[in-house]
């Protein structure tokens, strides 16, 4: 819970936080301020390659996945469902992209999910060219 600028630009420099930011009521901004590590962020995108199982257990529907993860609005060019970028209709690709740069990535056809966290990068839109081109490729022969 954020009461003042002064706890907004600590929670901002903080470098272990971790949750959802509240307000003085208790509820969740859900707009901005979640906070996960690299690993939280891969075992989201590794419920949603599975279909919403998670030790042998559905916790969320598998319609609600393919509901999520296909177009429902356009952003010019790109295709967004419901919290995720489809990178790829074809080959079920798709990520979401949060502020400053960080990435849930699944590539269904590949069964693979990549997490990328970063410091705030204004603008970052090199994450989907670096995961395709460089990290990908990599695994290739696996």
């Amino acid at each position: 819970m954020l009461n003042s600028k002064e706890e907004q630009l600590a929670f901002f420099q903080d470098k272990v936080v971790s949750g959802w930011v509240a307000d003085q009521q208790g509820i969740n901004t859900a707009g901005w301020g979640l906070t996960l590590t690299p690993m939280d962020m891969a075992k989201i995108g590794q419920l949603y390659l599975d279909d919403g199982i998670w030790n042998n257990k559905q916790i969320i529907p598998s319609w609600w996945i393919d509901e999520s993860t296909k177009e429902h609005s356009r952003w010019g060019k790109l295709s967004y469902g419901y919290l995720w970028w489809i990178i790829d209709n074809k080959e079920h690709i798709y990520a979401a992209m949060g502020d400053g740069g960080n990435v849930i990535y699944v590539n269904t056809k590949k069964k693979m999910v990549i997490s990328i966290a970063s410091l705030f990068i204004p603008r970052a839109k090199d994450r989907i060219k670096l995961i395709k081109e460089y990290i990908e490729p990599m695994f290739e022969d696996c």
